[in-house]
């Protein structure tokens, strides 16, 4: 598979785990993964060539690093964007046990990455949220709403959310210039960590690539 394949195909496993996914219409796929991706493109050209860090300075952001996992509610952070313009705020948490646990992971599966490279895949992701918030222009909210509830006359319409995680996802990967798509790390953790056999990986990988070609 090539690595655009697998690209497209780690963003149609975003998109395929998306809250309201099952009432998004067939022939409107093509149109969310494909808007995500061109979003984070566009975004990514405007900065080619910066460093993240100095981005985040020049942007008055804050990086903050908190020696925790990052769970909130049984759910995992490796970092977290907060922004309020009432507040003036604007700050990247970044939760350091899950980031060395990713960085270990990358590395036993053949990966080999440092913790700082793998930090600044994360304030990369982050920095587009902020990109998002400032300009008040979530890529989810750029893109058309799906009707997820429909009674009678009542019908409400909700936002494609996953949209801007893709979004986010691939600004990342051509900021940083990685050669594959962010959520590849996830899968090598979950492999490492032994949630997920290197079997069971490929044959989520493979399904995905079958069904995204069957429908879009």
């Amino acid at each position: 598979m090539t690595n655009d394949r697998m690209d497209r195909t780690l963003a149609w496993l975003e998109l395929r785990n998306d809250a309201v996914f099952g009432k998004i219409p067939a022939d409107k796929y093509r149109y969310y993964l494909d808007g995500a991706l061109a979003a984070g493109e566009r975004a990514a050209a405007r900065y080619t060539g910066q460093n993240i860090r100095q981005l985040c300075d020049a942007n008055d952001i804050e990086i903050r690093s908190e020696p925790g996992e990052g769970l909130f509610f049984s759910v995992q952070f490796r970092a977290q964007f907060e922004y309020s313009k009432e507040k003036s705020l604007r700050r990247i948490t970044l939760y350091q046990a899950s980031l060395q646990s990713l960085q270990q992971g990358c590395e036993s599966a053949g990966y080999a990455m440092t913790l700082e490279e793998i930090t600044d895949i994360h304030l990369a992701h982050e920095f587009f949220h902020f990109l998002e918030y400032s300009h008040d222009q979530p890529v989810s909210a750029q893109l058309e709403k799906v009707c997820n509830i429909a009674f009678g006359p009542f019908k409400r319409y909700s936002s494609v959310a996953a949209t801007s995680e893709i979004a986010a996802h691939r600004f990342c990967q051509q900021l940083i210039g990685l050669d594959t798509f962010p959520t590849w790390f996830d899968y090598l953790w979950l492999e490492q960590c032994g949630k997920l056999t290197r079997a069971q990986r490929e044959e989520i990988v493979a399904a995905a690539q079958a069904e995204m070609e069957a429908l879009i």
